[in-house]
C-alpha cells in the first residue's frame, strides 16, 4: 500500500485528507453533529473541494508531464481520453445505484429528494439528461467537471512543457474573469431551453460552475508540469528564505479566519463591511474571497511541509510543520489519495445511504452520530483496497504478456 516511485506521499495524503473531510462535509442528519465541526472550513474559506481539485490538477501535470517527456504527445491523449471512459463508467455505475434505489424504494423520492431534484420525482424522465451530464444529483457533479478538465489537460500540459505555463494560466484566468462577470450566463441559459426542449420540463442541474473552478485545476496542472520538466525550481520558491512571503501569506489567513468566525456567528451580514464582503463571496462560482484564501493557506502549507526538516526554525513553528509532515504522511491518508477518484464516487453512495438509515432510525443520539461518522469515513478503505488489488491484478498480467512476448 505504499506509494509509488512516481508518487509523493505527502501529496497523496493530502488529497486523502480531502476526501476525508468531503465525506464529513456531505454526511447529513436531521440535527447537528458535534463530530462535523472539527474542519478546517469552520476558521478559513477554503474546504475540501478547492484542496482536492487543485490537488488532482497538480498530480495530473506532474504524471502527464512524465508521459509526454517519456512517450510523446499521443500516449499523453490516449491515457487522459482512457481515464475520460473510465470516470464516465464510474459515474454511470454511481448515478444508477442513487437513482434506482430512489426509484425502487417505496420513500426514495422523499428520503433523497433534495440529493436528487428532478430525478427523485420522475427519474425515467429525466435520465437521459443525467446520463448526458447536464442534469447531476447532488456530489456527482464534480466527476463531470473533472472529466471535462482531463480532457484539455493534454493540452495544458504540452503548452508548458513548450514554455508556454503563463499563457496557460493568463487564458484560464481570462476564462475565471468572464464567469465572476456573468459572461458566461446568456450560454447557460440557452443551453438550459435546449435541454428543456428535449426533456419535458428538464433544466440542467451542476453545483459548481466549471469555468471558474477550472482556475485551481488548471494552476495545479501548469505548476506540476513546470516542476516535472524542469521550468520551476519548487526549492526557491519554497526556500526558508522566503519566510517573509510565508508571512504575508499567514497575516492573510488570519484576516480570513476573522471573518470566517464572525461570518459564522452570524454578525457579519447588515454591516458595510459585511455588504461588501458577500458580494465576493460566491462558492459556486469560486469567487475572489475563495481563491485568495486558498493561495495563501497553500503557500503557508506547502512552505511549512518544505521546511519541516528544516533546523533553527522558531519552536511554534517547527512544531506545526512537523506535525503537518507527520499527519499528511499517515498511510491511511496517503492509500485513499492513491485512489482518489474511486473513494470518491463510493463516498457517494455511503453518504447517500446515511440520509436513508437516518430518515428510517434517526434522530440518533450524539454518540450513534458518532460512531455512524466514523464508520463512514473507515469504510473508504474498501473502494481503495478494491482498485489497490485490481491495478495489481493488472500490473501481473502485464508483466505476463511481456514475458511471454520475450519468449
Amino acid at each position: 500500500m505504499s506509494a509509488g516511485p512516481n508518487r509523493i506521499a505527502v501529496i497523496d495524503g493530502l488529497r486523502g485528507y480531502f476526501l476525508v473531510l468531503m465525506m464529513s462535509s456531505h454526511l447529513k442528519f436531521q440535527d447537528e453533529a458535534l463530530l462535523l465541526r472539527l474542519h478546517h472550513g469552520e476558521f478559513s474559506f477554503v474546504e475540501d473541494a478547492q484542496g482536492f481539485v487543485f490537488l488532482s490538477g497538480l498530480v495530473i501535470g506532474l504524471t502527464y508531464a512524465r508521459i509526454l517527456m517519456k512517450q510523446g504527445p499521443r500516449a499523453l491523449t490516449g491515457k487522459a481520453f482512457t481515464r475520460v471512459g473510465e470516470l464516465y463508467r464510474l459515474l454511470l455505475v454511481t448515478l444508477f445505484i442513487v437513482v434506482g434505489a430512489a426509484y425502487l424504494l417505496p420513500d426514495g423520492a422523499q428520503i433523497w429528494g433534495w440529493q436528487l431534484g428532478r430525478l427523485a420525482e420522475a427519474p425515467l424522465d429525466h435520465i437521459a439528461a443525467a446520463v448526458s451530464l447536464l442534469y447531476q444529483p447532488a456530489y456527482l457533479d464534480i466527476l463531470p467537471q473533472y472529466m471535462l478538465y482531463l480532457a484539455v489537460a493534454p493540452f495544458i500540459v504540452r503548452a508548458t512543457v513548450a514554455g508556454h505555463g503563463l499563457a496557460a494560466l493568463a487564458a484560464s484566468f481570462a476564462l475565471w474573469m468572464m464567469t465572476q462577470m456573468g459572461l458566461h450566463l446568456p450560454a447557460v441559459d440557452a443551453l438550459g431551453r435546449l435541454v428543456a426542449a428535449a426533456d419535458s420540463n428538464g433544466t440542467i442541474r451542476s453545483y459548481f460552475n466549471p469555468l471558474g473552478w477550472q482556475f485551481l485545476f488548471v494552476c495545479g496542472v501548469v505548476l506540476g508540469a513546470a516542476v516535472k520538466c524542469g521550468r520551476l525550481d519548487v526549492a526557491s520558491l519554497l526556500d526558508r528564505r522566503r519566510a517573509d512571503l510565508a508571512i504575508i501569506a499567514g497575516l492573510l489567513v488570519t484576516v480570513f479566519a476573522g471573518y470566517r468566525v464572525v461570518h459564522g456567528l452570524g454578525d457579519l451580514g447588515g454591516t458595510p463591511t459585511g455588504d461588501q464582503f458577500y458580494r465576493l463571496l460566491r462558492r459556486e462560482d469560486l469567487s475572489l474571497v475563495y481563491v485568495v484564501n486558498f493561495a495563501a493557506i497553500a503557500y503557508v502549507t506547502a512552505w511549512l511541509l518544505r521546511n519541516a526538516a528544516e533546523e533553527g526554525l522558531p519552536a511554534p513553528v517547527a512544531l506545526i510543520s512537523r506535525t503537518l509532515h507527520y499527519a499528511f504522511r499517515r498511510p491511511f491518508f496517503v492509500f485513499l489519495g492513491q485512489h482518489s477518484l474511486q473513494v470518491y464516487a463510493f463516498h457517494v453512495l455511503v453518504a447517500y445511504a446515511i440520509v436513508a438509515l437516518d430518515w428510517a432510525g434517526g434522530p440518533f443520539d450524539e454518540m450513534t452520530k458518532s460512531l455512524i461518522i466514523l464508520a463512514a469515513v473507515g469504510s473508504l478503505v474498501i473502494p481503495a483496497f478494491w482498485h489497490s488489488v485490481n491495478q495489481q491484478r493488472e500490473a501481473a498480467r502485464a508483466r505476463q504478456v511481456a514475458a511471454l512476448g520475450q519468449r
